[in-house]
């Protein structure tokens, strides 16, 4: 059986709770292991807090949209915002060989997101950045 959610919040960081609270709550009902609800929680919470901190520019209003669906093993994710078109699948992965300290700043999050989701994908549509993340459940 398909479910599907939708949520819409300020982007601020102190709504980002209300969209991981309704994510964990419902991925965990669906039966998927704990460990998948957390690496999806976690690249919830990246997602969101790049979005927050860098889509509107400091201290602009925007909304952000999370749509998502639960069917047959699989957690598919869509964040849209109208903020700053940015691609993050463009970010070259960060050589994680080099010292923390000499690495480039960025890239360090959306390279988390990659490894913990099965698929991550980005478009832009009109003024709209929508990036989709799907996780497809373990044996675990």
């Amino acid at each position: 059986m398909t479910r599907t959610y939708n949520i819409s919040i300020s982007n601020r960081i102190e709504e980002t709770p209300r969209v991981t609270a309704l994510i964990e709550n419902e991925v965990f009902r669906a039966g998927f292991p704990q460990k998948d609800v957390y690496d999806i929680l976690i690249a919830v919470d990246e997602i969101l807090s790049n979005i927050v901190y860098y889509a509107y520019g400091e201290g602009g209003d925007g909304r952000i949209d999370v749509a998502f669906l639960i069917d047959d093993g699989k957690v598919e994710l869509e964040f849209s915002d109208e903020g700053v078109e940015f691609d993050p699948l463009k970010k070259k992965d960060p050589d994680t060989s080099v010292p923390v300290d000499k690495r480039e700043i960025g890239g360090l999050g959306i390279f988390l997101v990659k490894k913990l989701m099965n698929s991550v994908e980005y478009s832009r549509v009109g003024q709209k950045n929508n990036l989709k993340i799907t996780k497809i459940k373990t044996g675990e």
